[in-house]
């Protein structure tokens, strides 16, 4: 499976802080909802005990989140082109590795979202008849590589 780029190519490493910062907006809506439902609902007083429960665990896990398991996605994503396939690493506390190969790619497309445009992160989203990935946050050079190099080998 040797070809134009053997190498696994870690993504951006702008993706850690995204991927922070994409972490902080779910849990201040989390807070929000907590905040809202213990002030404005008409609920019993042990419900609202619960919901400030509920929401520190949600918080603690999002901290937990953002200092262990985060560092851990972006250590173990990667991406390898090669001549006939795209390989895509990932995971956390459990890695996966899949590998698609560029004949069975329907398409290839590049996203970007308000918190990617931030960073000018984007990912690259590719498609089989069976499932689509998303890949990234990658910077904009290394979207186009991986999106023209899907385009130039697949069938």
């Amino acid at each position: 499976m040797q070809g134009p780029d053997a190498a696994a190519r870690q993504l951006d490493e702008r993706a850690v802080l995204f991927w922070q910062v994409e972490n902080a907006v779910g849990a201040v809506l989390v807070l929000v909802v907590a905040v809202v439902l213990s002030r404005l609902s008409p609920l019993p007083a042990e419900w609202r005990t619960w919901i400030h429960i509920l929401a520190a665990a949600a918080l603690a896990f999002a901290l937990f989140d953002a200092l262990v398991l985060i560092p851990l996605r972006y250590r173990y994503s990667r991406y390898t082109l090669t001549a006939d396939c795209v390989i895509v690493e990932r995971g956390r506390l459990w890695r996966r590795r899949d590998v698609y190969p560029l004949s069975r790619i329907l398409y290839c497309e590049t996203r970007q979202g308000p918190i990617l445009r931030w960073f000018n992160l984007f990912t690259v989203r590719t498609a089989t008849i069976v499932e689509s990935r998303s890949i990234g946050p990658l910077s904009q050079a290394e979207a186009d590589r991986f999106e023209q190099f899907v385009r130039e080998h697949s069938s």
